[in-house]
Protein backbone atom coordinates (compact mmCIF):
# COMPACT_ATOMS: atom_id res chain seq x y z
CA UNK A 1 0.00 0.00 0.00
CA UNK A 2 1.60 3.21 -1.14
CA UNK A 3 1.02 6.23 1.09
CA UNK A 4 -0.76 9.18 -0.46
CA UNK A 5 1.95 11.43 0.97
CA UNK A 6 4.65 9.47 -0.90
CA UNK A 7 2.75 9.87 -4.17
CA UNK A 8 2.10 13.59 -3.72
CA UNK A 9 5.75 14.20 -2.83
CA UNK A 10 6.80 12.48 -6.05
CA UNK A 11 4.70 14.75 -8.28
CA UNK A 12 5.63 17.95 -6.42
CA UNK A 13 8.48 19.43 -8.48
CA UNK A 14 9.18 23.06 -7.42
CA UNK A 15 12.31 24.84 -8.67
CA UNK A 16 15.46 24.06 -6.76
CA UNK A 17 16.45 26.82 -4.36
CA UNK A 18 20.07 28.00 -4.52
CA UNK A 19 22.36 26.45 -1.91
CA UNK A 20 22.36 28.65 1.17
CA UNK A 21 19.17 30.45 0.15
CA UNK A 22 17.22 31.88 3.08
CA UNK A 23 13.97 32.20 1.15
CA UNK A 24 11.18 29.98 2.52
CA UNK A 25 10.40 26.70 0.80
CA UNK A 26 7.56 26.70 -1.72
CA UNK A 27 4.19 26.10 -0.06
CA UNK A 28 2.28 23.26 -1.75
CA UNK A 29 -1.08 24.65 -0.68
CA UNK A 30 -0.82 28.08 -2.30
CA UNK A 31 -2.72 28.46 -5.61
CA UNK A 32 0.24 30.17 -7.28
CA UNK A 33 2.37 27.09 -6.62
CA UNK A 34 0.02 24.51 -8.15
CA UNK A 35 1.95 24.87 -11.41
CA UNK A 36 4.81 22.98 -9.76
CA UNK A 37 2.84 19.73 -9.60
CA UNK A 38 3.70 17.40 -12.46
CA UNK A 39 1.47 14.88 -14.22
CA UNK A 40 1.94 11.19 -13.48
CA UNK A 41 0.85 8.22 -15.54
CA UNK A 42 1.89 6.13 -18.51
CA UNK A 43 2.52 6.23 -22.23
CA UNK A 44 0.53 3.48 -23.93
CA UNK A 45 1.52 2.11 -27.34
CA UNK A 46 -1.01 0.60 -29.73
CA UNK A 47 0.50 -2.09 -31.96
CA UNK A 48 -2.66 -3.61 -33.47
CA UNK A 49 -4.94 -1.94 -36.03
CA UNK A 50 -7.14 -4.80 -37.26
CA UNK A 51 -10.96 -5.07 -37.48
CA UNK A 52 -12.87 -3.61 -34.50
CA UNK A 53 -9.60 -2.58 -32.85
CA UNK A 54 -10.48 1.15 -32.96
CA UNK A 55 -13.51 0.57 -30.74
CA UNK A 56 -11.60 -1.71 -28.39
CA UNK A 57 -8.74 0.79 -28.16
CA UNK A 58 -11.08 3.60 -27.12
CA UNK A 59 -12.81 1.32 -24.62
CA UNK A 60 -9.44 0.37 -23.13
CA UNK A 61 -8.30 3.98 -22.76
CA UNK A 62 -11.59 4.97 -21.15
CA UNK A 63 -11.46 2.03 -18.75
CA UNK A 64 -7.91 2.84 -17.63
CA UNK A 65 -8.78 6.48 -16.92
CA UNK A 66 -11.94 5.69 -15.00
CA UNK A 67 -10.62 2.65 -13.15
CA UNK A 68 -7.53 4.52 -11.99
CA UNK A 69 -9.68 7.29 -10.51
CA UNK A 70 -11.99 4.77 -8.89
CA UNK A 71 -9.03 2.85 -7.47
CA UNK A 72 -8.42 5.79 -5.13
CA UNK A 73 -11.54 4.67 -3.26
CA UNK A 74 -9.38 2.93 -0.65
CA UNK A 75 -7.66 6.24 0.11
CA UNK A 76 -11.01 7.73 1.06
CA UNK A 77 -11.42 5.32 3.97
CA UNK A 78 -10.47 6.20 7.53
CA UNK A 79 -8.51 2.95 7.89
CA UNK A 80 -6.28 3.73 4.91
CA UNK A 81 -5.81 7.37 5.86
CA UNK A 82 -4.64 6.50 9.37
CA UNK A 83 -1.98 4.15 8.00
CA UNK A 84 -0.33 6.96 6.03
CA UNK A 85 2.98 7.89 7.65
CA UNK A 86 2.30 11.59 7.11
CA UNK A 87 -0.98 11.23 8.99
CA UNK A 88 0.73 9.43 11.85
CA UNK A 89 3.42 12.13 12.13
CA UNK A 90 0.77 14.88 11.88
CA UNK A 91 2.10 16.33 8.66
CA UNK A 92 -1.57 16.15 7.72
CA UNK A 93 -3.19 18.16 10.48
CA UNK A 94 -6.73 17.57 9.26
CA UNK A 95 -8.84 15.45 6.92
CA UNK A 96 -9.17 18.57 4.76
CA UNK A 97 -5.40 18.59 4.14
CA UNK A 98 -5.41 14.90 3.27
CA UNK A 99 -8.43 15.19 0.97
CA UNK A 100 -6.86 18.12 -0.87
CA UNK A 101 -3.81 16.03 -1.75
CA UNK A 102 -6.05 13.14 -2.73
CA UNK A 103 -8.01 15.29 -5.19
CA UNK A 104 -4.80 16.69 -6.66
CA UNK A 105 -3.14 13.31 -7.23
CA UNK A 106 -6.31 11.92 -8.83
CA UNK A 107 -6.57 14.81 -11.26
CA UNK A 108 -2.91 14.69 -12.24
CA UNK A 109 -3.22 11.23 -13.78
CA UNK A 110 -2.62 11.14 -17.53
CA UNK A 111 -2.42 8.59 -20.33
CA UNK A 112 -0.31 9.43 -23.36
CA UNK A 113 -1.56 7.27 -26.26
CA UNK A 114 0.85 6.49 -29.11
CA UNK A 115 -0.73 5.42 -32.39
CA UNK A 116 1.12 5.06 -35.68
CA UNK A 117 0.33 2.05 -37.90
CA UNK A 118 3.32 2.72 -40.15
CA UNK A 119 5.70 2.56 -37.18
CA UNK A 120 4.01 0.45 -34.52
CA UNK A 121 1.83 -2.13 -36.30
CA UNK A 122 2.65 -5.68 -35.14
CA UNK A 123 5.74 -4.43 -33.33
CA UNK A 124 7.25 -6.93 -30.90
CA UNK A 125 8.06 -6.24 -27.25
CA UNK A 126 11.71 -5.86 -28.21
CA UNK A 127 10.74 -3.42 -30.96
CA UNK A 128 8.77 -1.35 -28.45
CA UNK A 129 11.82 -1.23 -26.20
CA UNK A 130 13.97 0.14 -29.01
CA UNK A 131 11.48 2.92 -29.75
CA UNK A 132 11.09 3.79 -26.07
CA UNK A 133 14.83 4.19 -25.62
CA UNK A 134 14.78 6.76 -28.43
CA UNK A 135 11.77 8.63 -27.02
CA UNK A 136 12.69 8.51 -23.32
CA UNK A 137 13.97 12.13 -23.03
CA UNK A 138 10.61 13.42 -24.29
CA UNK A 139 8.69 11.20 -21.86
CA UNK A 140 10.59 12.53 -18.86
CA UNK A 141 9.53 16.05 -19.83
CA UNK A 142 5.85 15.07 -19.97
CA UNK A 143 5.29 13.00 -16.87
CA UNK A 144 6.89 12.12 -13.57
CA UNK A 145 7.61 8.43 -13.28
CA UNK A 146 9.06 8.19 -16.79
CA UNK A 147 12.39 7.61 -15.08
CA UNK A 148 11.14 4.13 -14.16
CA UNK A 149 11.37 3.20 -17.85
CA UNK A 150 8.02 1.42 -18.12
CA UNK A 151 5.31 1.83 -20.74
CA UNK A 152 2.00 0.13 -21.49
CA UNK A 153 1.34 -1.82 -24.69
CA UNK A 154 -1.97 -2.76 -26.32
CA UNK A 155 -1.32 -5.45 -28.90
CA UNK A 156 -3.68 -7.79 -30.75
CA UNK A 157 -4.20 -10.11 -27.78
CA UNK A 158 -4.93 -7.21 -25.43
CA UNK A 159 -7.39 -5.45 -27.74
CA UNK A 160 -9.20 -8.65 -28.74
CA UNK A 161 -9.51 -9.48 -25.05
CA UNK A 162 -11.57 -6.34 -24.47
CA UNK A 163 -14.44 -7.91 -26.43
CA UNK A 164 -14.43 -10.79 -23.92
CA UNK A 165 -14.30 -8.58 -20.83
CA UNK A 166 -10.57 -9.08 -20.24
CA UNK A 167 -9.30 -5.64 -19.22
CA UNK A 168 -5.51 -5.73 -19.05
CA UNK A 169 -2.46 -4.15 -20.67
CA UNK A 170 1.12 -5.26 -21.10
CA UNK A 171 3.53 -3.34 -18.87
CA UNK A 172 6.95 -3.32 -20.53
CA UNK A 173 10.22 -2.31 -18.94
CA UNK A 174 12.48 -1.01 -21.68
CA UNK A 175 15.71 -1.00 -19.71
CA UNK A 176 15.28 -4.67 -18.81
CA UNK A 177 18.26 -7.00 -19.01
CA UNK A 178 18.29 -10.80 -18.79
CA UNK A 179 20.23 -10.47 -15.54
CA UNK A 180 17.11 -8.84 -14.03
CA UNK A 181 15.29 -12.16 -14.29
CA UNK A 182 11.86 -12.86 -15.73
CA UNK A 183 11.04 -11.36 -19.11
CA UNK A 184 10.81 -7.66 -18.29
CA UNK A 185 7.10 -7.43 -19.05
CA UNK A 186 3.83 -8.77 -17.66
CA UNK A 187 0.12 -8.29 -18.15
CA UNK A 188 -1.36 -5.92 -15.58
CA UNK A 189 -5.05 -5.56 -14.85
CA UNK A 190 -6.32 -2.11 -15.83
CA UNK A 191 -7.71 -1.83 -12.30
CA UNK A 192 -4.24 -2.35 -10.79
CA UNK A 193 -2.29 0.43 -12.50
CA UNK A 194 -2.40 2.69 -9.45
CA UNK A 195 -0.92 -0.12 -7.37
CA UNK A 196 1.63 -0.80 -10.13
CA UNK A 197 2.80 2.84 -10.20
CA UNK A 198 2.91 2.97 -6.41
CA UNK A 199 5.17 -0.07 -6.39
CA UNK A 200 7.83 1.91 -8.26
CA UNK A 201 7.77 4.65 -5.63
CA UNK A 202 8.05 2.24 -2.72
CA UNK A 203 10.83 0.23 -4.32
CA UNK A 204 12.72 3.41 -5.17
CA UNK A 205 12.46 4.56 -1.55
CA UNK A 206 13.63 1.19 -0.22
CA UNK A 207 16.35 0.61 -2.81
CA UNK A 208 14.66 -2.48 -4.28
CA UNK A 209 15.01 -3.27 -7.98
CA UNK A 210 11.81 -2.54 -9.89
CA UNK A 211 11.80 -5.96 -11.57
CA UNK A 212 11.62 -7.72 -8.21
CA UNK A 213 7.92 -8.57 -8.57
CA UNK A 214 8.30 -9.87 -12.12
CA UNK A 215 8.65 -13.39 -10.78
CA UNK A 216 7.33 -15.40 -13.71
CA UNK A 217 9.93 -18.01 -14.64
CA UNK A 218 8.09 -20.04 -17.28
CA UNK A 219 8.36 -19.66 -21.06
CA UNK A 220 7.59 -16.15 -22.33
CA UNK A 221 4.45 -17.24 -24.17
CA UNK A 222 2.98 -18.23 -20.80
CA UNK A 223 2.82 -14.55 -19.88
CA UNK A 224 -0.14 -14.16 -22.24
CA UNK A 225 -2.34 -15.72 -19.55
CA UNK A 226 -0.46 -14.50 -16.48
CA UNK A 227 -1.38 -11.38 -14.46
CA UNK A 228 1.07 -9.31 -12.44
CA UNK A 229 0.57 -9.39 -8.67
CA UNK A 230 2.56 -7.31 -6.21
CA UNK A 231 1.53 -8.00 -2.64
CA UNK A 232 -1.18 -10.65 -2.21
CA UNK A 233 -1.81 -9.52 1.40
CA UNK A 234 -2.45 -5.87 0.48
CA UNK A 235 -5.93 -4.48 -0.35
CA UNK A 236 -6.63 -4.92 -4.05
CA UNK A 237 -7.24 -1.49 -5.56
CA UNK A 238 -8.99 -3.12 -8.50
CA UNK A 239 -11.86 -4.04 -6.15
CA UNK A 240 -12.70 -0.33 -6.15
CA UNK A 241 -12.36 -0.09 -9.91
CA UNK A 242 -13.93 -2.98 -11.78
CA UNK A 243 -14.30 -2.26 -15.49
CA UNK A 244 -18.08 -2.56 -15.41
CA UNK A 245 -18.18 -0.12 -12.48
CA UNK A 246 -16.07 2.33 -14.43
CA UNK A 247 -18.58 2.32 -17.26
CA UNK A 248 -21.49 2.97 -14.89
CA UNK A 249 -19.70 5.87 -13.21
CA UNK A 250 -18.48 7.60 -16.34
CA UNK A 251 -21.06 10.40 -16.04
CA UNK A 252 -20.47 11.01 -12.34
CA UNK A 253 -16.68 10.95 -12.63
CA UNK A 254 -16.09 13.22 -15.60
CA UNK A 255 -12.43 13.36 -16.59
CA UNK A 256 -11.15 16.33 -18.58
CA UNK A 257 -7.79 17.84 -19.41
CA UNK A 258 -8.59 21.21 -17.80
CA UNK A 259 -9.05 21.50 -14.06
CA UNK A 260 -10.06 24.27 -11.72
CA UNK A 261 -6.84 23.96 -9.73
CA UNK A 262 -7.84 26.55 -7.17
CA UNK A 263 -10.99 24.57 -6.45
CA UNK A 264 -8.79 21.62 -5.55
CA UNK A 265 -7.48 23.57 -2.58
CA UNK A 266 -10.92 24.22 -1.17
CA UNK A 267 -12.41 21.75 1.33
CA UNK A 268 -14.48 19.07 -0.38
CA UNK A 269 -17.54 17.44 1.17
CA UNK A 270 -18.39 13.99 -0.21
CA UNK A 271 -22.09 14.86 -0.50
CA UNK A 272 -21.36 17.77 -2.82
CA UNK A 273 -21.37 16.80 -6.54
CA UNK A 274 -18.13 17.59 -8.38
Amino acid sequence: MTDLSLMIDHVWKPPRRPIGSKTPAFNKTLPENLKYYKYWGFTIYRTYYGPSSDEHWETLLGAIKQQTRLAFGYYETEWFRKKDRAWQTRRYVSITDYDRDLRIIKDLFRLFPREDPSLLSRLSIEGIREICIQENPEEEEKVTGAEFNFVLVADEAILNGIAHGKFAVKAVGYDWDKLDGGWGWERVSTGSLLEFWGMFLEFQECGIGKYYTFRYEGPEEGLESYLWLWNPSAPRFERCSQAQTARKEVVAERVTDDYDWEALLRPHHPSTPR
